[in-house]
């Protein structure tokens, strides 16, 4: 019987040792998934606070309105063509307004002698539209008497008539 005894005694103490062990595993696991939770509670509330911040202020769009013009094409297989244009320019604020405004006839200068190189065939597909619009965006961002470069955001046709 004292065999029996033994026995029982040993496996009362692997139980109680088996006990023991998953005891802290669930103790570990818990504060694992306690920092887990903690760590990216942080990290969302950094980002959030970090996202707002880096997030500038919209504005609302400033608009150059350049009166319509008209010029002479290239000719093609069917003679002489002409453009009808009217733009409008999206410019980042008042300043660059002011400084188009103050070199319009330079700036309306550059779109005839640049508009009047183009070939109607181009122009009249949405694709040559795009890349005309592009071509006028870089002509007329350069300097005007010797100042920095003028930044534009946008081409607007307003008015677009080929014959």
């Amino acid at each position: 019987m004292a065999r029996k005894n033994d026995t029982q005694v040993a496996n009362g103490g692997n139980n109680s040792s088996l006990m023991l062990i998953i005891l802290v595993l669930m103790l570990v696991l818990i504060g694992l998934n306690t920092y887990l939770l903690w760590d990216t509670r942080n990290l969302a509330a950094a980002s959030a606070m970090g996202s707002a911040q880096a997030e500038p202020e919209p504005t609302d769009p400033v608009f150059v309105a350049i009166s319509p013009f008209t010029v002479n094409l290239q000719s093609d297989q069917f003679g002489p063509r002409l453009l009808y244009a009217g733009l409008t320019l999206e410019v980042p604020s008042e300043k660059v307004k002011a400084e188009l405004m103050k070199n319009m006839p330079q700036v309306r200068n550059r779109l005839l002698v640049l508009l009047s190189g183009q070939e109607a065939e181009s122009i009249t597909q949405s694709e040559g539209k795009k890349i005309l619009a592009k071509s006028i965006m870089d002509s007329l961002s350069a300097p005007y008497q010797g100042e920095e470069a003028v930044a534009i955001n946008d081409v607007l046709f307003t008015e677009f008539i080929v014959q």
